[in-house]
């Protein structure tokens, strides 16, 4: 494989696997050891890519399951803030509305790190990835229905846990999990 597409495809996908393993992991060092050795997976498996064009979403699931495995090495979650640098930004929201978008990420990536890695990895493949039902069935090796069955399952997770209690705001903890 030439050197020059694979450095390419490295600074073109990096961000979005880097996001894919971060909003698994919560942990910016994690998510970037969890992106590299993704690259590096997929860089050696390369010839078995059967569609180029599917590198992106390839990567991801790589990554995702990278972001997995590195969790279930460490067995511990360290919130950071420090992944601005890999998140885009949109300028042209005022910075009430740039406030209320960061104060809704944040509860939303709460709930996700109180899921099991399996759940929040269909989450993260769905709407974080933006892959379909089909292509994540695809990629996992399972059925479309056991597919769909788990994201109705995570997605319901994720609601209960965001879900207001009374008139003031639930706020997520361990112990609104219980």
């Amino acid at each position: 494989m030439d050197r020059d597409i694979l450095e390419q495809l490295y600074h073109q996908h990096f961000p979005k696997t880097y996001r894919t393993a971060y909003m698994v992991t919560g942990n910016a060092q994690l998510a970037e050891d969890a992106a590299q050795e993704a690259f590096l997976k997929a860089f050696i498996n390369f010839h078995t890519l059967k569609e180029t064009a599917k590198f992106g979403s390839w990567i991801s699931v790589i990554a995702t399951n990278c972001a997995i495995d590195i969790l279930r090495k460490n067995k511990r979650i360290i919130l950071t803030d420090n992944e601005e640098k890999y998140f885009n930004s949109n300028d042209e929201n005022s910075p009430q509305e740039s406030w209320e978008q960061q104060e809704t990420y944040l509860e939303v990536r709460k709930a996700l790190l109180l899921l099991e890695p399996e759940d929040r990895e269909i989450l993260v493949l769905k709407y974080f990835n933006e892959l379909s039902i089909k292509e994540i069935a695809g990629m996992s090796s399972l059925p479309t229905g056991t597919i769909k069955s788990r994201l109705f399952r995570a997605r319901e997770k994720v609601r209960r846990l965001l879900q207001p209690k009374g008139k003031k705001k639930r706020h997520i903890n361990k112990a609104t999990t219980r």
